[in-house]
């Protein structure tokens, strides 16, 4: 099931960016894999197993995500995290697969409403991870950027100013890095961007763990 898997994966693609240790091809093939799942139903028809495999994952990470700010937390919190997470992951990720689980019909927003009702029931302590997986998900499109390149440039400047790392930042810091790279590799010239992004100190930044 298509956001199912992203609500596992999201954790370990924000590791990966605050330059943790992630295994990007897993990734791709997790959502390549949901691509093939057996069709879409509404949420209330899903097949009772894969409602049961969902619930037994959501109770299995309860205790790792309860009670987390995850609106604060560092990427070197998260990366802790995601390693007492992968695991369980990994086993609801087969799981599904091998009951061919169909993905919820409608739109990402629609289906999270949905697993979150269901986490509210099933395991409370988990929809602060939820609700932060969708908003994280979501946050990749709304974080602030200027469009102008030099405005940008200076923004990505003082965050690299105030902080030693890319793991020191907070998920929200890490989103906001994110976008300022892709708007000043666009709003700026060729020439400019590379030369920004070949300084040292910025090259450092943006590889460190």
């Amino acid at each position: 099931m298509r956001v199912f898997r992203a609500s596992m994966v999201v954790l370990a693609v924000a590791v990966m960016a605050c330059g943790g240790d992630g295994d990007g091809a897993e990734t791709t093939t997790t959502e390549e894999a949901a691509e093939d799942s057996a069709g879409t139903v509404d949420f209330a028809d899903m097949p009772q197993e894969c409602i049961d495999a969902l619930v037994g994952y959501l109770q299995a990470i309860e205790p790792a995500v309860e009670g987390v700010d995850f609106e604060s937390t560092t990427g070197s919190e998260l990366e802790a995290m995601g390693t007492e997470l992968e695991a369980l992951s990994e086993d609801y990720s087969t799981a599904i697969e091998d009951l061919d689980c169909p993905d919820p019909a409608g739109s990402d927003d629609e289906a999270f409403a949905a697993i979150i009702d269901l986490a509210e029931q099933e395991a409370p302590g988990t929809v602060g991870y939820l609700e932060w997986v969708q908003s994280f998900a979501a946050g990749f499109g709304d974080a602030e950027t200027s469009g102008d390149c030099e405005t940008d440039v200076s923004a990505l400047r003082a965050i690299i100013d105030e902080n030693s790392s890319m793991s020191d930042l907070t998920m929200t810091e890490v989103v906001q890095v994110g976008s300022l790279v892709a708007s000043i590799s666009t709003a700026c010239s060729p020439e400019r961007a590379e030369e920004f992004f070949a300084e040292a100190d910025v090259a450092a930044f943006l590889e460190s763990q």
